[in-house]
């Protein structure tokens, strides 16, 4: 105890002048207060001071979460039995809310108490038995807000403590988001500044490793999803909010990170709260124009993880993690198993990673399974897979049963025939092929024709198909074809010669030319192009 008095007396220090980083030392004297939580050795005069400190941040004008720590530091020092040196705080500017807090806090230990069961750690049985002297602080903090002509709190166990400040923004939440306001405040869990009830009719998503998302309000109002994990792969969840905080993933297509939290059992993470998976809204989805402009915000989002100075490999894409905004607008999310390349490299090797079915070939293929070789590329042809699911309405190019996906995977057999669109074909099929060095970058595939708006509202893509064959015959003239080399196989042909017509110049267009597309590589003359390929 003599060692945290010194550091508390220390960070008192720091905390009477104005430092910017108050919010990082309330959290360091939250951390003590909660590992001597309990200790009668505290020497009475230092616990005046702390309370006298900290007492003026539990004003309005501070921000919730630095209120927040000041709670769970009261809280801390009641169950020591510590209750009469809080009486000394006379500057204590909003008492009420204080007590409000504490009372919230002790009604709920008292309901778990009380019904019978053996808590599940050790935390919890320690406050369970100190309860009685938490009860007795409180009525003590109770009368002195009375004599100080401050009306005393009422614990109300029929009302939520939960508060919707803001407007309701979300509309299919919007039913539980009112549920839940109106939900009995013994039910509500609170973790910093953030409020959740731990029931089903609450929980919206689940995922891997016991991965819970549950609906959530803020102290301000906003509406959350909040994203809960267990400790043991707590890490994962700390790896994706150090990625969401990153200044440049600030961008509309990937998921806003709000807040966060951590108790003794479960890390917690605010995140921006969406309507849908991309897996349910594309079953709803028949306008191809709003299905092409999914496409568009998916590369769009992958551009701003791989165009980064080191690029960042997402290495989990599927429609599970593609969100869908109140807007409409797909936004990336789940970052937990995302890696930054390091400084000047290509590849990440690591232990496989990804979801069955939604994982590029050569993560698939390897044989030692403990260095995986992750590339820009791997996430590009999984995204190729996710642009097929977007336009064919939720098909894999691949297969649709799981037992055989990852084998036509492996294998390179794949189908197009749900999407009868050319251009979007030659895309996916670039996108999606066997040989890594053949995919095109993400800049590529947004530079891609099927995205060039101006042909398609002009009626262009007619003049798209006499183009080609007109391309074709030009080529044929100009470029000498040896035996064994063929540039009318149905496939891989079209797709190059797509691909070359923007630099075969303006002979070819009467409208001006689109934007250069980057030039063919590998070569337009192949050998032998005998990747199976269906063209519907």
């Amino acid at each position: 105890m003599e060692h945290a008095s010194d550091e508390i007396t220390l960070l008192l220090g720091r905390l009477s002048h104005e430092q910017p980083d108050r919010k990082g030392i309330l959290e360091e004297l939250f951390t003590i207060t909660r590992k001597t939580k309990g200790a009668t050795d505290w020497d009475p005069k230092l616990i005046v001071d702390v309370c006298k400190a900290i007492a003026p941040f539990v004003s309005q004008e501070y921000s919730d979460d630095i209120r927040a720590f000041i709670y769970d530091i009261y809280k801390n020092l009641l169950s020591g039995g510590h209750a009469s040196k809080i009486l000394e705080m006379t500057i204590l500017k909003d008492p009420e809310v204080l007590v409000r807090r504490l009372t919230d806090h002790f009604s709920k230990l008292t309901l778990e108490c009380g019904n019978g069961s053996v808590p599940g750690n050790m935390h919890l049985a320690a406050e369970m038995q100190t309860n009685e002297k938490l009860k007795k602080g409180l009525r003590r903090l109770n009368d002195h807000c009375s004599s100080s002509n401050v009306k005393p709190y009422q614990a109300n166990t029929t009302m939520s403590s939960i508060r919707h400040k803001g407007p309701h923004i979300s509309k299919r939440w919007k039913e539980q988001l009112e549920k839940l306001v109106s939900t009995d405040e013994s039910e509500v869990t609170r973790i910093g500044s953030m409020k959740y009830v731990n029931k089903d009719e609450f929980r919206i998503a689940m995922g891997n490793n016991g991965t819970e998302v549950f609906l959530g309000l803020r102290d301000d109002g906003t509406e959350i999803a909040i994203k809960k994990m267990t400790r043991c792969n707590y890490e994962v969840l700390k790896n994706e909010e150090g990625f969401l905080r990153l200044p440049g993933l600030k961008h509309p297509s990937i998921v806003r990170y709000i807040d966060q939290s951590v108790d003794d059992n479960f890390g917690y993470l605010g995140l921006e709260l969406c309507e849908y998976t991309l897996e349910e809204y594309i079953k709803t989805l028949d306008d191809i124009h709003l299905r092409k402009q999914l496409v568009f915000e998916v590369l769009d989002s992958l551009r701003v993880l791989h165009c980064r100075d080191p690029p960042i490999l997402h290495r989990d894409l599927k429609p599970q993690n593609v969100l869908i905004d109140i807007k409409g607008s797909a936004q990336l999310a789940d970052f937990g198993i995302s890696r930054r390349l390091p400084k000047g490299q290509t590849t990440y090797c690591t232990g496989k990673a990804g979801t069955k079915g939604w994982m590029a070939k050569e993560t698939l293929s390897e044989e030692d399974e403990t260095k995986i070789p992750y590339k820009s590329s791997s996430d590009i042809q999984v995204a190729g897979m996710l642009i097929y699911y977007i336009l064919s309405g939720g098909k894999h190019p691949f297969g649709e049963k799981s037992y055989e996906c990852e084998n036509n995977i492996v294998k390179g057999n794949y189908t197009l025939e749900h999407v009868p669109d050319v251009l979007a074909k030659d895309l996916i099929e670039s996108m999606i092929d066997a040989d890594p060095k053949n995919r095109p970058k993400v800049e590529e595939c947004l530079n891609h024709p099927f995205f060039w708006k101006h042909y398609r509202q002009s009626g262009g893509f007619p003049r798209w198909a006499s183009c080609c064959q007109s391309g074709r015959r030009r080529l044929q003239k100009s470029m000498p074809i040896s035996a064994g080399f063929s540039i009318f196989n149905p496939g891989s042909a079209a797709r190059r010669l797509i691909r070359m017509l923007p630099s075969l110049g303006s002979p070819f267009f009467t409208d001006p030319p689109p934007p250069p597309f980057p030039p063919l590589s590998p070569p337009l003359l192949m050998r032998g192009d005998r990747r199976q390929t269906r063209w519907s």
